[in-house]
């Protein structure tokens, strides 16, 4: 991997993995439908952090997952300027019980 994909696959992963920034993955799973596009950089903003520079062409959607299980969806991680993607499978239930609208 060359450093961009590094810091995109970095920025990504940190997203869905840092309890900091769980407030941005909650954001992601109620204010957007499945499939709706939403830049990372707005979702790192609602998780409180306004410091890190990334790209608007970075964006993120959630799926249901092809699974039985309800409670888990799939984030889909795209960047257009490099054609790189990416997904992470979460536990949305767990994260969305208890969290309040914000």
């Amino acid at each position: 991997m060359d450093d961009d994909t590094d810091r995109l696959s970095n920025l990504c992963a940190d997203l869905v993995s840092l309890r900091k920034l769980e407030p941005g993955v909650v954001h992601l799973f109620q204010r957007y439908r499945a499939g709706e596009w939403v830049a990372v950089r707005d979702l790192y903003r609602a998780g409180g952090d306004t410091d890190e520079p990334i790209s608007s062409g970075l964006v993120a959607a959630w799926l249901t997952a092809p699974t039985a299980d309800p409670d888990y969806a799939v984030v889909v991680f795209f960047d257009s300027e490099t054609q790189w993607s990416s997904t992470a499978y979460y536990n949305r239930t767990r994260l969305l019980v208890g969290s309040p609208v914000g």
